[in-house]
């Protein structure tokens, strides 16, 4: 069970595979669900995948307990918070920088806050709390979004 769940609707570079099919259209009765475990290539994602599809799998009553293999359930985290997406950051042009060593979830209490530069535009966050979700530089270039800029909600 995450720690933290991330509402988004979406990226502007592309459509991703849950979105095809009749599953990004409100209209459709199908549903899908997009599970991100971490960072793909950490070892520690490994673990997170078999606890997220495990539970999902009880969840359903598509398993029994018992089937569950050792060591694949985490422990349940103390509470949860739920992220939802409000704004991507898409870089102009290859020169996108990060104002600190950011890796994601980093909260900043103060809007306007700097996170960064585009072409030597300064980035601001847009609100109070705003966290940011999966900054990455790893494939800058124009069009690509570098973070996601996220509300905070507490889960009941």
């Amino acid at each position: 069970t995450p720690t933290h769940i991330i509402s988004d609707a979406g990226h502007p570079e592309g459509c991703r595979l849950r979105d095809y099919g009749g599953f990004g259209d409100p209209a459709s009765p199908k549903k899908a669900l997009l599970i991100e475990t971490g960072q793909h290539w950490e070892y520690g994602a490994l673990a997170v995948a078999r606890d997220y599809c495990m539970r999902f799998l009880l969840l359903c009553d598509a398993i029994d307990a018992d089937q569950v293999p050792n060591g694949w359930l985490q422990p349940l985290p103390q509470q949860q918070m739920v992220i939802e997406v409000t704004a991507p950051v898409v870089a102009s042009g290859p020169d996108f920088r990060f104002a600190g060593k950011y890796t994601g979830l980093e909260k900043f209490a103060e809007a306007g806050s700097l996170i960064g530069w585009d072409q030597g535009v300064p980035v601001h966050t847009p609100y109070a709390n705003c966290v940011l979700v999966m900054p990455s530089l790893r494939q800058v270039r124009p069009g690509v979004t570098v973070v996601r800029f996220g509300r905070e909600y507490q889960s009941a």
